[in-house]
């Protein structure tokens, strides 16, 4: 244990002294500088131009100076370090403007002040392109005053969904990173909102990359409905894993035991916990994306529901009518009071488009829509539903069917539609 103290003072010290007498880069006598918590390899010291040097294409690094008794931070904007974009790192521009006076840039090491000039050398390279292509996403397309490095919003993304970290509690251990004396004069609060919107960018973007959209002819803009949504592999899909001229097969010759690849098994369920208070408005946050992954269109799913606006909700087994009871008491300042789904009964996988916000509780018109939303440009041979309000839910489906939009109705022999209850539901 002293052993490990001892060379951890050893590092918040001036280190060694065959590597802190002279600078590791020039040889000038007496450095004073090295990157903060050796971040880069190695305990040596710098002089002030050296260490501006070294970091010229590691702009988001701290460093420390001796100043006589301890190692203070500094930020390499301070110490005069700018970044040429644009260019090869060394190679200065003739024709470039500065960005703005406090342009930050948020990183795994902390939120940094950098001093930066756009190149203006071939007009039809914008300034957030420019920084796409130094792996920095800008907050917003035009005049951008904040951007993160993908390695710091990839960090997040795992974090987030792993850890179920949430985007101010990141941004605040950031900020605690950057500085953790409340003292800082470095604008820090308006970057929390500009990571926000980073991060939803990255993750439309990371989706339509991953279904193609980026070759197709067509661009994002040719996205269909439900297309970044990964689907089940299992579940009948045409192209993909039904064999040609699956349309004319023949049930009365196919051994039953055979049959069952060709069902649709899904079941459908609700959230309550998964609210949304309403804090906000699609004018200030906008959707992006709408309808493209495993969210309904929003649009197509708000018109249905004003011809439905005072519907009741279903009526639930008796041993669960006082968890219902509870839920109807937290639905004051809510936007969404729940979401329901429908997912893949096999591998438990989310259907596309089968994803919706519950307003008023559990409800058969949004579950109506919910569902024909998911089975949208779907092959069903046989549909096998699994709910646990299936016996309320079952009666009238087909009334209800013939109401919704003519794209959603399930053309289909209702021979072939079967409704299941789980066994945990069975009793009630």
């Amino acid at each position: 244990m002293d052993e490990y103290l001892d060379e951890v003072l050893q590092l918040e010290g001036r280190g060694f002294a065959n590597v802190s007498s002279t600078c590791g880069g020039c040889g000038t006598e007496n450095p004073t500088f090295h990157c903060s918590r050796q971040t880069c390899y190695g305990p040596g010291l710098f002089c002030k131009e050296c260490i501006v040097e070294k970091h010229g294409v590691l702009p988001t690094h701290w460093v420390e100076e001796w100043n006589g008794s301890f190692f203070q931070r500094r930020s390499l904007h301070s110490l005069g370090l700018v970044v040429q974009l644009g260019h090869p790192p060394g190679y200065s521009c003739t024709n470039s403007t500065p960005a703005h006076v406090h342009f930050a840039v948020i990183d795994v090491t902390g939120i940094h002040p950098v001093r930066m000039r756009f190149c203006n050398c071939d007009s039809r390279v914008e300034h957030r392109q420019q920084l796409m292509r130094v792996c920095w996403w800008p907050a917003t397309a035009r005049d951008p005053q904040t951007c993160a490095t993908f390695a710091v919003v990839r960090l997040f993304q795992i974090m987030n969904c792993l850890g179920k970290l949430s985007a101010h509690d990141f941004l605040c251990s950031l900020e605690l990173l950057t500085n953790n004396n409340g003292l800082d004069s470095f604008p820090m609060g308006s970057r929390r909102r500009a990571f926000r919107h980073i991060v939803r960018q990255y993750r439309i973007i990371s989706m339509m990359k991953r279904a193609g959209r980026g070759h197709a002819q067509s661009g994002t803009g040719g996205t269909t409905q439900g297309e970044l949504a990964v689907q089940c592999r299992a579940c009948p899909q045409d192209g993909r894993n039904l064999l040609e001229g699956w349309q004319n097969i023949n049930w009365a010759a196919m051994p039953e035991d055979l049959r069952y690849k060709y069902f649709l098994f899904l079941v459908q369920d609700c959230n309550f916990r998964l609210i949304s208070q309403n804090v906000s408005s699609a004018a200030n946050d906008p959707i992006i994306g709408d309808g493209l992954g495993y969210f309904m269109n929003n649009a197509l799913y708000t018109d249905f529901l004003r011809n439905h606006v005072s519907e009741e909700e279903i009526s639930t087994c008796s041993g669960f009518q006082a968890m219902f009871l509870s839920n109807k008491k937290r639905i004051k300042g809510l936007r969404s009071t729940g979401v329901g789904g429908v997912t893949c009964a096999r591998h438990n996988m989310w259907r596309p488009n089968g994803v919706g916000d519950l307003q008023l509780r559990e409800r058969q018109c949004n579950m109506d829509f919910i569902l024909f939303s998911a089975l949208l440009n779907s092959v069903i041979f046989y549909l096998i539903l699994s709910y646990d309000v299936a016996c309320q839910y079952s009666k009238k489906f087909w009334t209800r069917m013939d109401g919704l939009p003519e794209p959603f109705r399930l053309v289909i022999d209702r021979a072939r539609v079967w409704f299941k209850v789980p066994n945990f539901h069975l009793p009630g």
